[in-house]
């Protein structure tokens, strides 16, 4: 078994095992998920980065949060994805090829709103930002705000900056070997038992067996 952990990111993954095309969304995770490896499938995934998908399906993200939807119950309003012509690809370094230009060719006649600038800019803070001086720097209200990010990402504002915080904490376990009061500090947590706590809700386990 394979654990997936939300990052605020949603997916297309492509079935290409029975010979047809099987394709789905995966949206926006709140916690993590259990996968089965064992079996053998010819898969093709597209990961979006967190706001990444809405401008190509023109429907709000808060439809996919927790959920796997079939592409034809839910088809992208602004983006035809070649299924066929992955399908057929000869390789992956094809499919890849494919996808790429399929999707430049897509974004590039579509104007942004600045969400996708305003999230860059978030996972890359130094420090992140509260709810309340996110709305500040943004011009936006709180709840506008929270309808801006329910759309783009299916999520609230505060649930996404958990997300970014909980990757950082994350890394910092990973990479840098550091305790967890060292982590909780680095991270913006208030307290080791605040890390903990929400570290167990988005990996659904402790920090100390994650390591």
């Amino acid at each position: 078994m394979h654990r997936v952990l939300p990052d605020g990111c949603a997916d297309l993954i492509c079935d290409f095992t029975a010979g047809t095309v099987q394709a789905r969304w995966v949206g926006t995770m709140t916690h993590a998920v259990l996968v089965s490896t064992g079996s053998t499938q010819r898969l093709f995934g597209i990961r979006f980065a967190s706001g990444g998908l809405f401008p190509l399906l023109g429907a709000p993200l808060s439809l996919l949060v927790d959920r796997v939807a079939e592409l034809d119950a839910l088809p992208a309003r602004y983006w035809q994805p070649p299924l066929e012509a992955w399908r057929d690809a000869p390789d992956f370094s094809t499919r890849c090829a494919l996808a790429d230009a399929s999707l430049i060719a897509t974004l590039d006649g579509h104007a942004g709103d600045g969400a996708t600038a305003l999230l860059h800019a978030l996972r890359h803070a130094e420090v992140l930002p509260t709810v309340a001086e996110l709305s500040r720097r943004t011009g936006l209200g709180v709840r506008s705000l929270q309808r801006r990010f329910i759309e783009s990402l299916g999520v609230s504002p505060r649930q996404h900056l958990c997300y970014l915080r909980f990757e950082r904490a994350r890394h910092l376990l990973e990479f840098h070997h550091a305790g967890a009061a060292e982590v909780a500090l680095a991270a913006g947590y208030s307290d080791q038992a605040h890390f903990v706590r929400e570290f167990r809700r988005f990996a659904g386990v402790t920090p100390g067996r994650w390591c």
